[in-house]
């Protein structure tokens, strides 16, 4: 009788899906890359979380290549009778003698933390 209940309490393990190797490694397979990542942003939306995602990825490829980077980030926040609203503007300028050039390789999205990763690749 004892058993009859230990197997009907038997669950199968929970797949956990394994962090890919380019998180931590983005120059393989002959490949110069990085990753670029994001948490979820203010305003909850996945595209804005994927647009910093791809532009930590491009600032890490541009600083690997000697380029300069400058960043700026302006936030506005405004409140009328108890309603709030926040406007968030990035902007990057590259400073370079050189053009570079890259594609998206790969995305992951860690279902936990709810964390973007980006691995962008040179062309």
């Amino acid at each position: 009788m004892l058993f009859v209940f230990a197997g009907c309490n038997s669950q199968p393990a929970p797949k956990i899906s394994a962090t890919p190797t380019w998180i931590l490694n983005p120059n393989q397979d002959g490949k110069n890359g990085a990753v670029g990542s994001s948490m979820r942003t203010y305003d909850q939306k996945t595209s804005t979380q994927r647009k910093l995602a791809i532009t930590r990825a491009l600032d890490e490829l541009s600083l690997q290549r000697g380029v300069k980077v400058e960043m700026s980030l302006t936030k506005q926040e405004s409140y009328k009778n108890g309603n709030g609203s926040t406007q968030m503007d990035v902007g990057a300028n590259y400073q370079t003698n050189s053009t570079i050039t890259a594609h998206i390789e790969n995305v992951y999205e860690d279902k936990i933390s709810g964390e973007l990763f980006i691995w962008m690749v040179m062309d």
